[in-house]
């Protein structure tokens, strides 16, 4: 595994919720963190739902713990841009996504990187966008 990647609120949960595929989200970090620069970039757009899925899927207080371990995590968050707010709103124009998705489809194609997911929204776009598939098996 290598290069840069662009991570949807799937593999922080998965991993918090130490699914099957945190192994893969343990190792794509352990490289994160052996490069110079973090290989893993996050909109802030997909934090917030990472922290608002735990708090759901979870507890309030796994999600508390989210944001206390992500400044060490190698992770670069990116705030969003006013054109980030526009290339966002026009893939959510076009594609049967949430929001939070168009925002890491839309770092994903700027970046010319794969979207670490197992949300089958963001499959479904994979004659636009690179995803890295993380989710269960499809049959």
């Amino acid at each position: 595994m290598s290069g840069l990647r662009i991570f949807d609120s799937y593999p922080l949960l998965a991993w918090l919720r130490n699914e099957p595929s945190a192994s893969i989200v343990d190792a794509m970090l352990d490289e994160s963190m052996a490069s110079p620069e973090p290989t893993i970039l996050m909109s802030w757009v997909n934090v917030g739902e990472a922290y608002y899925m735990a708090s759901r899927k979870i507890s309030r207080e796994a999600a508390e713990e989210l944001l206390k371990l992500l400044p060490d995590l190698p992770i670069r968050l990116i705030a969003p841009t006013p054109d980030d707010f526009v290339a966002a709103a026009k893939l959510k124009a076009q594609w049967r996504i949430s929001y939070a998705d168009a925002f890491v489809a839309a770092l994903g194609m700027a970046n010319r990187a794969p979207v670490v997911t197992g949300d089958p929204e963001l499959r479904a776009m994979s004659a636009i966008l690179e995803v890295q598939w993380i989710g269960p098996p499809v049959h």
